[in-house]
């Protein structure tokens, strides 16, 4: 088989995947219920549902690039609009087993060893590949980085307009909107509706300081040790976004804290707490309002004061992290244990 009659074949089956996808929409909707853990819910449910939708978009850009009805500028904005909701759901240990399984498929990070650089120039030399085949292989070539690798990577002929690596494309933005449909639809139910009171705070508690922890680690792997940074350890290098992501996660977290009606804010403050309450809604306020110019973490390390920064950007989140971590868990009665980032 030619690998233009391959690729005319496999550009025929994502269409129609990208226009079922599309039908399938309506069909996803949130459990509805009375639990304290809805509004915090809802918030997951809408998050994974655009994230799905990001992906439709990316695949449908995909296909319509490699059809040459459109250019590689509106790939690279439907893959930035997908990387920012993926931000609102990353790092999270708490949730549907099912959603949380797909953690590494969607994204493989960090990459202490350029393992995406590697095996995504060895996929770049075939052609025929498809979302089945893909989804078979490591995950480093089937997931939000492996396709920033194909817009952004200095050996990617694709991030020229060369449609020579459509095959391979269109398989990687196939198996992300694939992995985003076995999301949102674990989110459709809610996975705390048999918690109380006091277990909810303890999952809710630690839904958040799982996810800052996380976020914080896309800072201090880069950081490293002062004079000695790493700044090829930040997330997104390739296409320099590394802090457009960053604010996305903190800004996902404020949204979550905030919940309407039930949220964080609002159960510290009927407990009496006022002040840390205060205090959290102003960390949050204090860390977005100077959020720095730059868009990139590994061109902010190139000076000495990109670096600083950086590390006052850190020590704002390490605090928000204490106030939630350690003064709201005490406020609560609430222990949170290790996660698994710890000891990276």
């Amino acid at each position: 088989m030619s690998s233009k009659f391959f690729l005319l074949v496999v550009l025929t089956a994502i269409s129609l995947m990208a226009c079922q996808s599309n039908e399938q929409q309506s069909r996803f909707q949130p459990q509805m219920s009375n639990h304290i853990s809805q509004s915090v819910y809802e918030i997951e449910f809408d998050s994974a549902w655009q994230f799905h939708k990001a992906m439709i978009q990316l695949q449908d850009a995909t296909v319509r690039f490699c059809q040459q009805e459109t250019d590689i500028a509106e790939v690279t904005r439907a893959w930035q609009q997908g990387m920012q909701g993926w931000m609102w759901l990353q790092g999270q240990e708490r949730g549907p087993a099912t959603a949380l399984e797909q953690n590494w498929n969607i994204q493989f990070w960090p990459d202490k060893k350029n393992t995406t650089g590697r095996k995504m120039l060895a996929a770049s030399k075939q052609r025929t590949w498809t979302v089945e085949v893909l989804q078979r292989e490591s995950v480093t070539v089937q997931g939000l980085g492996a396709f920033e690798w194909l817009l952004f990577d200095t050996a990617s002929s694709f991030s020229q307009g060369d449609r020579q690596n459509c095959a391979l494309a269109l398989a990687v933005s196939g198996a992300l909107a694939s992995r985003s449909q076995t999301v949102v639809t674990a989110w459709q139910s809610n996975p705390w509706t048999e918690l109380n009171e006091a277990a909810w705070h303890a999952e809710y508690l630690a839904l958040l300081a799982n996810q800052l922890d996380y976020s914080m680690k896309k800072l201090s792997r880069p950081l490293a040790k002062i004079g000695a940074p790493r700044p090829y350890f930040s997330e997104s290098w390739r296409s320099k976004t590394s802090l457009i992501n960053l604010e996305a996660n903190v800004e996902a977290l404020q949204a979550l804290y905030f919940a309407k009606g039930t949220g964080l804010d609002y159960i510290l403050r009927r407990q009496g707490a006022y002040l840390l309450a205060e205090s959290i809604a102003q960390q949050f306020e204090r860390i977005l309002v100077t959020w720095p110019d730059e868009k990139s973490v590994f061109d902010m390390l190139q000076t000495k004061s990109g670096y600083q920064s950086a590390l006052s950007l850190f020590n704002k989140l390490e605090q928000l992290k204490y106030l939630i971590g350690e003064e709201t868990s005490v406020e609560l009665g609430v222990v949170i244990g290790f996660n698994a980032t710890d000891g990276d």
